[in-house]
């Protein structure tokens, strides 16, 4: 049979060990968060896009929604401005559509289909 104190001793060790093993879960994700922040914002739309469905990407992106996935180096979310110039790289062009009149103005981006090579296949130097 146990004494009191050493119930309390071993809950205190099983308490301790517990946030050590949080404090170093918690120390992983600010890490690779901050990794993932450092990557170039390119190489992180590249592997984005290559998790989507087709559909999705053939029905066209808009900048917001790819902001709100995609986090930027300083702030929260990606720079509009960043964001376009990638997609540019990758070959995708920005088509306006001005006629919906229950919408409004709608910006989708597509990808070329002007006969360009598709960077997003291309392998990895």
């Amino acid at each position: 049979m146990s004494t009191y104190l050493e119930s309390v001793r071993a809950l205190s060790e099983a308490q301790s060990k517990a946030k050590a093993i949080a404090d170093q879960q918690a120390a992983r994700e600010a890490t690779s968060r901050w990794s993932e922040r450092l990557t170039p914002l390119e190489e992180r739309l590249r592997r984005l896009l290559s998790q989507m469905p087709e559909e999705i990407v053939a029905k066209g992106l808009s900048l917001d929604e790819l902001r709100r996935l995609l986090s930027g180096k300083w702030r929260g979310n990606c720079h509009p401005g960043e964001l376009g110039a990638a997609l540019r790289k990758l070959g995708f062009v920005r088509r306006r559509n001005w006629s919906d009149h229950e919408r409004g103005f709608r910006a989708r981006w597509h990808q070329d289909s002007t006969g360009a090579e598709n960077p997003l296949n291309e392998p990895k130097n």
